[in-house]
């Protein structure tokens, strides 16, 4: 059997190990960072006065653009499917931002239009205009569930290094499962802390779903084949 195929020696896996968990602990003292940051936005007040670092800011903007498109993906059997997706740039102050609006705001929504802002940091999280309201996930939000999802390859590091050892068991197909897992697992742990919609945890609970069966179909048919090659050997 060819090293592709064979364990690590037991001094390189611990080594590997060894930097894997680091990282791992690293990876969640990063996502803790922005866990604190997410729960500071959740408590605080409503700015009373002049706009401060831990309170949300009211401010008034201007609605100065508008624009409507499709975001579209192609699957692997080759079907295209698009999802229409509009938006509305505003200015407050110095700043400009375009947020993402659902169908309705946006066919209400002119240029020009006058626009109330709640904004955290800088970065507005809930906007109101023509009576419609649109609310946002805070910058912590947002980083946080970028760092759960890195923190899952890290995890599968560790696991592929005590359970296999091998090169050809952590450069594979099922794998690429795994780390589709990576944005789910991220999007239910967020859930979890912070509380979600059924529709969110429908969507996400399917696609983890998803993920976790191509893994474990994939690994399955993987050790059918390494003992298909066996049985051909004897």
């Amino acid at each position: 059997m060819g090293a592709w195929h064979g364990r690590l020696p037991a001094w390189l896996r611990i080594l590997v190990l060894a930097a894997a968990v680091t990282g791992l602990i690293g990876c969640a003292r990063w996502a803790g960072e922005a866990y604190d940051g997410a729960v500071a936005y959740r408590r605080a007040p409503l700015c009373t006065g002049a706009p401060g670092p831990d309170c949300v800011a009211r401010v008034t903007g201007t609605v100065i653009d508008t624009a409507t498109g499709e975001s579209c993906t192609t699957a692997s059997d080759g079907v295209r499917s698009c999802t229409p997706y509009y938006r509305l740039r505003v200015r407050y102050g110095d700043r400009t931002a375009w947020r993402d609006v659902g169908h309705g705001t946006y066919e209400d929504t002119h240029r020009g239009d006058p626009a109330r802002l709640r904004t955290w940091h800088g970065a507005v999280v809930r906007l109101e205009v023509r009576g419609h309201t649109e609310t946002y996930l805070s910058p912590a939000d947002q980083s946080l569930a970028l760092r759960l999802a890195a923190t899952w390859p890290v995890f599968g590091v560790v696991l592929w290094t005590v359970v296999s050892g091998r090169l050809s068991g952590l450069i594979a197909f099922p794998n690429l499962g795994w780390l589709g897992l990576s944005l789910p697992v991220a999007g239910l742990v967020h859930g979890a802390l912070f509380g979600a919609s059924i529709l969110e945890w429908a969507m996400t609970g399917m696609l983890a779903a998803f993920f976790t069966a191509w893994t474990a179909i994939g690994w399955r048919m993987e050790w059918r084949w390494r003992r298909w090659r066996r049985w051909r050997r004897w």
